[in-house]
């Protein structure tokens, strides 16, 4: 620290000045509207997923008819394939997932959450491209 004849304090920290400033705010706008693009909130999840079966070789507890998913607004679910049950929703680094739990708490089941443009995709196999489409954003029952 130093005393300068202004009678001011100097630190000895230097901050060097940068002409990369607009690339970095470029690469930080990139970054901003690529995580934008992959966030998936509570509200936007609730709402009814349709499955279209079809015959595939996957492999797993993979619904064996068409099938419809409901996921309501107080982390509760029912589908006639999973039956009914809990929801909760885990952040991972590079993606979001889905876990259902059924009523008496003994089993549950890990779904990927893809968002798709403005769709939303539960994927039960990338395989034989087996995903629950969202076909509403909000519940009319």
């Amino acid at each position: 620290m130093q005393f300068n004849n202004d009678h001011q304090y100097t630190i000895g920290l230097r901050v060097k000045k940068t002409k990369n400033w607009p690339f970095l705010f470029i690469v930080f706008l990139l970054v901003l509207a690529i995580v934008y693009s992959r966030l998936i909130t509570h509200s936007m999840i609730v709402g009814k997923y349709y499955f279209k079966y079809y015959a595939c070789t996957a492999m797993g507890d993979l619904p064996n008819r068409d099938d419809m998913l409901t996921l309501l607004d107080e982390n509760k679910y029912r589908s006639s394939y999973w039956g009914s049950g809990e929801y909760r929703i885990e952040y991972e680094i590079f993606r979001t997932v889905l876990v259902l739990s059924n009523s008496g708490g003994t089993v549950s089941n890990e779904l990927e959450i893809k968002k798709v443009g403005n769709r939303i995709n539960i994927v039960l196999d990338e395989t034989c491209d087996f995903f629950y489409e969202k076909t509403d954003w909000k519940i009319s029952d």
